[in-house]
């Protein structure tokens, strides 16, 4: 009598190795683990993923996937709060999950020397396409008259290094960053100074130490 199908297995597995790998990077992980964290043997891994590369880039992907349904929503407001949106879900999607936030990271520096060039221009689409995503809500803003913003792919590419520098202090320095951790309040900060009617000016502060205090 046939065993009935795992029709969790994957999802299982797929948690699992998030874990272990954010935790110990690709080498650092042993299938052995993932599948006593999934509940499974290490044949029981090697039954649903062939190896312990194409587990790892199982993972990218369902997180890649999940980032992507995140910042793809429909147009809201004006193209100025659009881009305030996506931005918003963007940094909200890796302050919720730090994890997979290190998962990517880990493809970045640790794997990248070691495959194919095809997986470099895997991951470099993933950042065209935030870029695009971005550009997209800046041009529209332009349209609309809610956004002034010169070049929209200048623009786009400093927002993204914005936002993606944000969550690389949050891995990195999470104690210091730690007022720095709301979504809501980077993503107006990043977009306010393109709003159309925005006045560019600072005010030193009574005590000069004040300059220094998180605003957030």
């Amino acid at each position: 009598m046939s065993r009935p199908i795992d029709r969790t297995l994957e999802s299982r597995l797929i948690e699992a190795a998030t874990e272990r790998f954010a935790a110990s990077g690709f080498a650092g992980t042993r299938v052995d683990e993932v599948g006593r964290r999934a509940g499974v043997t290490k044949g029981g891994v090697y039954f649903r993923f062939r190896s312990k590369e194409a587990l790892f880039f199982a993972v990218v992907d369902h997180w890649r996937e999940a980032l992507r349904r995140e910042i793809a929503g429909g147009a809201t407001g004006t193209g100025a709060d659009e881009l305030e949106g996506v931005l918003r879900s963007w940094l909200r999607f890796h302050a919720t999950h730090p994890s997979a936030a290190r998962i990517l990271r880990v493809l970045a520096a640790e794997l990248r020397a070691g495959f194919t060039a095809g997986l470099r221009d895997d991951a470099q689409a993933e950042q065209r396409a935030f870029r695009a995503r971005v550009r997209e809500c800046l041009h529209r803003g332009g349209s609309d008259g809610s956004l002034d913003c010169g070049d929209p792919a200048l623009t786009a590419f400093l927002l993204v290094a914005a936002a993606e520098g944000c969550v690389a202090q949050w891995l990195a320095a999470p104690a210091d960053a730690g007022a720095f951790r709301s979504p809501e309040a980077l993503a107006e900060a990043l977009v306010v100074p393109y709003r159309t009617g925005f006045i560019r000016g600072y005010a030193a502060p009574d005590d000069p130490g004040a300059a220094f205090t998180p605003p957030i």
